[in-house]
């Protein structure tokens, strides 16, 4: 165990470590980086989380204008008109509707 300590003792440090100004600066970039209450580590993960709510704001956005359009589409009879014969296969008295299906 002896030996050890010595063979330690008789390394030499190098000049950077030396420097309590490096050491300082290393204990502060720990400290931010890992330890404070508002770290990095902390901060990077808060900003992925961030660009993923705004990607689902912007989707829900394009939603809403897609809906919007279909409610004003609603609002003009003709509009509803094609979209209830359409969509819901309505006709008019005296009409006769036909469906083809496509077999695929």
């Amino acid at each position: 165990m002896r030996k050890m300590i010595q063979k330690l003792k008789a390394m030499p440090i190098p000049p950077l470590l030396k420097n309590r100004y490096f050491l300082t600066a290393v204990g502060f970039v720990i400290w931010i980086w890992l330890i404070d209450s508002i770290n990095l580590m902390d901060w990077i993960s808060e900003r992925i989380h961030l660009n993923s709510l705004e990607q689902e704001q912007q989707q829900l956005e394009r939603n809403i204008q897609t809906t919007r359009q279909k409610i004003n589409a609603f609002a003009n009879p003709d509009s509803l008109e094609k979209i209830a014969r359409e969509q819901f296969y309505f006709v008019g008295p005296g009409e006769v509707i036909f469906i083809i299906e496509d077999e695929q």
